[in-house]
This record gives structure tokens, C-alpha cells and sequence, in this order.
């Protein structure tokens, strides 16, 4: 008997973060598309480049809904991942390079003005689980006065205040007015173009948005320098000191 449907499935170990961007949940002609985090990830095989000096391209990952919040909090750059999902081929088109940070760059064109596509693979995530941060990004915020110094060492006040941090980092909720343009790690991409509309579910509530104030209130429990005063930190799901495990939802 042959089989209707072929489904090709991929497990991911061991996987950089080279760059995210999130677009919000919002509708299109009436029909709801959930959040989206577009995860752009490094392998590493054992070389170095591709033969030529560059760096091998990253490779595309799709977290929808709920976990691409989660993610787009938690997925900074440099940071490893392990990943299980499915693998989809698509038409992909082409952009030119934006002179605007942040913004797309105009859509390149055929002769007949169609626009120019390339057939591409991604991956669709469904279970992820967070290993490391990235060395440079632990620097950082050292020296920025964002992560304690000791803050891997086991039972001490510099990991609890660690700990607040990251809490108070997941708490954050989206803001589309946000002005440093970015959700937690990611770049936000509000969608733009006819018929978009906000997202809209059964029994759904506004929740508090751009809960930036929760964060500056940990991060100037940590280091008075790093933040202005503000309210103390919500509550927030708790982040284990070397990752953790978020099943797909």
C-alpha cells in the first residue's frame, strides 16, 4: 500500500545562533497567523570555512507561537541550541541588501517585473532545548555590568541575582512601539501590506505590554549603574543557571 503523505523530520545538535527576528501575531484577510521566530543558526562540523576563507551560510529554522516568544527571549547570539522538527522545501525570494538597519531592501525583479525567487529548505521547529550562551555575550554583559561576575557559582547572592535577571528578562512582553526595535535578542518585523490586521482569539485578553520596567528594576538590583530605578520584577517562569529544556507547544 503506498503512502499519501511523506513527511521528512531533522534533529539539530549543537547549533549557534547567528541572528533572530520576530513578527508578532497579527491576521491576514481575517485569518489568524501566529508569532514567528526566524532563527538563522550555525553547524559546527569540525571546518573552519568552506575552503575560500568564508564563513559556511547559516542555516534556517521556523519557531512559531508561544515558543517563538520564549525563544526570541532566550536565543541570543552565540547561543547553542538543540532542535527536532521537519523539513519543508519552498520558493524563497530575492531582496537587495537594505541601506536602513532593520529594514527590508527592495525585492529584486525579473525583465517581465515578476519577482525573482529561489527554491530553498527550512526547518520547522517543534522541541528545543537551550544549552550554552555564546562566550562574547557573556563578556558583554559582564562588562556592561548585566551578569554578575560569579554568577555560576552555586548557592552565591551573584547567581540569585543572575537568576532574577533572566526572570525578569521573560516577563518582558511584546511592544510594537518598542524603540530599540528588538524582542528580547530578535529584530521585530512588523508586518506590513493589505488586508493585515491584529490578531484575534476567543476569550482573549491584552496583556501588559513592553514590561521593559521589570527588567531595569533587576538589572539595577545588580549593578545601580546599569538601569534608572523602576518597579520591583514580576513574577516570570522560572530559568535554570545552564538552560533548559521548552517541549513544543
Amino acid at each position: 500500500m503506498s503512502s499519501s503523505k511523506s513527511v521528512v523530520t531533522m534533529t539539530g545538535a549543537g547549533l549557534r545562533v547567528a541572528s533572530t527576528s520576530y513578527t508578532p501575531a497579527h491576521s491576514k484577510n481575517g485569518v489568524n497567523i501566529s508569532a514567528k521566530l526566524t532563527v538563522h543558526a550555525y553547524q559546527n562540523d569540525g571546518k573552519k570555512n568552506t575552503g575560500n576563507g568564508a564563513k559556511k551560510p547559516p542555516m534556517q529554522f521556523t519557531i512559531w507561537g508561544k515558543l517563538a516568544d520564549i525563544c526570541a527571549k532566550a536565543l541570543s547570539k552565540g547561543k547553542e541550541f538543540h532542535c527536532s522538527g521537519k523539513m519543508a522545501s519552498y520558493r524563497k525570494r530575492v531582496f537587495f541588501k537594505s541601506l536602513i538597519d532593520g529594514q527590508p531592501g527592495a525585492p529584486v525583479l525579473n525583465p517581465d517585473g515578476s519577482p525573482v525567487e529561489v527554491p530553498a529548505v527550512g526547518f520547522t521547529v517543534r522541541d528545543l532545548s537551550f544549552g550554552a550562551d555564546g562566550k562574547n555575550l557573556i563578556n558583554e554583559e559582564i562588562q556592561a555590568g548585566i551578569r554578575p561576575v560569579n554568577w555560576r557559582q552555586e548557592g552565591s547572592p551573584e547567581q540569585a541575582q543572575w537568576k532574577a535577571v533572566q526572570d525578569a528578562r521573560m516577563a518582558v512582553q511584546f511592544d510594537p512601539n518598542s524603540p530599540t526595535g528588538t524582542y528580547g535578542y530578535a529584530r521585530i518585523y512588523l508586518p506590513r501590506g493589505a488586508g493585515i490586521g491584529a490578531y484575534t482569539a476567543q476569550g482573549q485578553t491584552a496583556g501588559v505590554a513592553g514590561n521593559t520596567a521589570a527588567v531595569a528594576a533587576t538589572l539595577n538590583a545588580v549593578n545601580p549603574a546599569a538601569a534608572a530605578p523602576a518597579p520591583a520584577a514580576v513574577p516570570a517562569p522560572q530559568v535554570a543557571p545552564g538552560g533548559f529544556v521548552v517541549p513544543g507547544v
